[in-house]
């Protein structure tokens, strides 16, 4: 009898679980958003919502993001020797696209190969979250970002009708970023490509167009004078300009003398420039690097100092060792 009582229990929760966002007025509004501003038929806009369940654990990860509560120490251990090998192999197995890339784009391809590394460890772990799950917890459940997440849900929607994805189907992270690259659905409706010309924008399954999209995101801001450019230094080493001053890390495009921080070696510094600021938790000095504008469009993909700087040097060691 206790069996028979907690399996209806669980099946009952369960379907309060998918089916309570259709009860909601919010949802009826987004829902007769789609329809009336892209012509998504109400039926098919409320069945997949009501397939879709808020979880907690979502909303736990948003409010505790790895860039925020691991400690520099921690983070840039992500610069493993597994890491950095499984890198090289990488590149080698996709070289040719990496070179169309370095080609068409300017960018290296060993700091094409670390944003995917970091990412997603070349391809290995995508995420295990269904995207309509976690775009749907977030846009309707969590209140501090509701306006960002209803955007991309209704760009996830767009994305799945343009790609012929199934919305149900596609898992990725927490917060709805897919593929080997970890595009939100406005990044991949925008600027993911079809970098192999199998006429497929693929970047859940396909190396190829991963790199190329990797390529074309960390260019896609030149035209305000943003994006990548060839030959830059990225990130060179630095020291506060005065002492006992509290220094943060500050993504803003500055004059060199504007900075709060001086470089090491010397430069001719003639234009803009990001500061990072890294604080260690054990003895070890403080870390101050100047990063150029090829490191302000790797923090376009990812705002976080730590994340930045790992970028960067996973790069270095992909090149050094694989040389």
């Amino acid at each position: 009898m206790k069996t028979f009582f907690y399996l209806f229990a669980f099946l009952f929760l369960s379907h309060l679980s998918f089916a309570n966002y259709l009860d909601r007025d919010d949802v009826q509004d987004f829902i007769d958003f789609m329809h009336i501003e892209h012509g998504f038929s109400k039926e098919y806009v409320s069945k997949t919502l009501s397939q879709a369940s808020k979880q907690q654990n979502i909303i736990d990860l948003m409010n505790n993001p790895s860039e925020k509560v691991t400690s520099w120490d921690d983070y840039k251990k992500r610069v493993s020797i597994t890491r950095i090998q499984n890198g090289i192999r990488f590149i080698k197995a996709y070289k040719k696209w990496f070179i169309k890339a370095e080609e068409e784009f300017g960018i290296p391809r060993e700091i094409i190969a670390a944003i995917i590394g970091l990412e997603t460890n070349y391809g290995g772990y995508k995420g295990n979250t269904r995207v309509i799950d976690a775009l749907a917890t977030a846009a309707f459940d969590y209140p501090r970002r509701r306006n960002f997440f209803k955007t991309q849900l209704e760009e996830f929607f767009l994305l799945t009708r343009e790609e012929n994805f199934d919305p149900l189907v596609i898992k990725g992270s927490y917060a709805g970023a897919m593929g080997f690259a970890q595009f939100m659905p406005d990044n991949y409706r925008r600027l993911a490509v079809d970098f192999d010309g199998d006429g497929k924008k693929d970047i859940l399954s396909n190396p190829a167009d991963a790199i190329g999209s990797v390529a074309n995101f960390l260019s896609s801001t030149k035209g305000n004078k943003r994006g990548w450019e060839r030959n830059g230094f990225i990130a060179i080493e630095a020291d506060p300009k005065k002492r006992n001053k509290s220094i943060k890390s500050s993504f803003k495009l500055r004059s060199y003398e504007d900075l709060d921080i001086k470089a090491k070696e010397n430069f001719d510094f003639y234009d803009e420039y990001i500061q990072i600021s890294l604080f260690p938790n054990d003895d070890s000095k403080d870390e101050f690097w100047l990063g150029d504008k090829n490191l302000y469009a790797i923090t376009r993909y990812n705002p976080s100092s730590k994340y930045a700087m790992t970028v960067f040097l996973l790069s270095e060691q992909i090149a050094k060792i694989g040389n």
